[in-house]
């Protein structure tokens, strides 16, 4: 509707530019003709010589634009003044009737602004030098809830990533971090007892270690055997131990069991020669039959001894050099036995 109007309106004026232009243009032309064509006469007129500077028409035309001069300034003075007041309620008049954000939108490229501007200005300094960023700043944080925004807006993911991508963290916790205070801290106010526990697999944690680690091996190089045993050794009573832990009865039936007696007692037999013992105790009691018969006992004892030995799994060596027996003395009218003197 108003650009109906509009444009109802403007016909007319399009009308009288449309005939007043060649009038103007004629009218301009033939004074410019007649301005050259007068131009000498004029000058002479203006100034005629033999006359007075003060009073040829020159001189007065002179003092009268100068005059003018002055009236234009005062004018435009006062005329800026009164502006000064009827512009600033005409301005608000004419933007209250008009929707100036659409009139700036359809009339003006605010890119090209936004860009020429931008262009020509340090925009860092500009803001730097004119804007309270310490205000700005706490002003947008009092009234944001800068938690909210970011796990909304903000990839914490790719923002992680990308920081430890681009930082050494090892180097920056050890340069600048008191990883002393910061344990020592954590460990007085954990029970690391009670949260290990709780969140550690620990038969998975053994279970690996000892998969890894080849502890046979670490304990023949690192642990010194003989030292652990003979401490445990003085710190017990392994008798005490064995009687009160051990069920000697079904050890010694256990062993009993596996154990072959009649071939022990045979070996012990054929160890004694019990018939040729028989046969010297029938004759009389000589001297080399005693000493003889000695000697068969001794033999007989280290075979006890060697059988009991096997039984108990002990490794002593024996065979310790058969002690002198002294002399026996026998009457002379005993017979004496024949047998040869047997050695052990």
């Amino acid at each position: 509707m108003t650009t109906s109007i509009q444009q109802g309106l403007l016909v007319p004026v399009d009308l009288a530019l449309g005939v007043a232009a060649p009038v103007w243009r004629l009218g301009v032309g033939t004074t410019r003709v007649a301005a050259r064509a007068a131009a000498p006469w004029l000058r002479l007129s203006l100034r005629p010589p033999g006359v007075p500077a003060h009073l040829q028409p020159g001189h007065w035309l002179t003092e009268l634009a100068l005059a003018g001069a002055d009236r234009r300034e005062e004018l435009g003075g006062r005329a800026a003044r009164r502006l000064d007041v009827v512009v600033p309620a005409t301005a608000g008049v004419v933007l209250d009737r008009i929707d100036l954000t659409e009139v700036v939108v359809e009339r003006v490229d605010l890119e090209t602004v936004v860009t020429t501007v931008l262009d020509r200005l340090d925009l860092t300094a500009v803001v730097l030098e004119r804007v309270d960023l310490q205000a700005v700043v706490t002003t947008v944080l009092d009234r944001l809830d800068l938690t909210a925004v970011v796990l909304q807006r903000v990839d914490l993911e790719a923002v992680v990533t990308t920081v430890l991508d681009r930082l050494d963290l090892t180097a920056v916790v050890l340069q600048r971090v008191d990883l002393e205070a910061v344990v020592t801290t954590v460990l007085d106010r954990l029970d690391l007892t009670a949260v290990v526990l709780q969140r550690v697999d620990l038969e998975a944690v053994v279970t690996t270690v000892l998969d890894r680690l080849d502890l046979t091996e670490i304990v023949l190089q690192r642990v010194d055997l003989q030292a652990v045993v003979t401490t445990v050794l003085d710190r017990l009573d392994l008798t005490e131990i064995v009687l009160q832990r051990v069920d000697l009865q079904a050890v010694v039936a256990t062993v009993l069991s596996q154990t072959d007696l009649v071939a022990i007692a045979e070996e012990v037999i054929d160890a004694v020669d019990l018939p040729e013992i028989i046969r010297e105790s029938t004759g009389s009691m000589a001297s080399d039959t005693v000493r003889g018969a000695r000697m068969q006992g001794i033999s007989a004892d280290e075979a006890v001894g060697r059988a009991v030995d096997r039984l108990l799994l002990r490794h002593t060596r024996r065979g310790a050099p058969v002690p002198d027996l002294p002399p026996v003395t026998v009457s002379e009218g005993a017979p004496r036995s024949h047998a040869p003197e047997r050695t052990p």
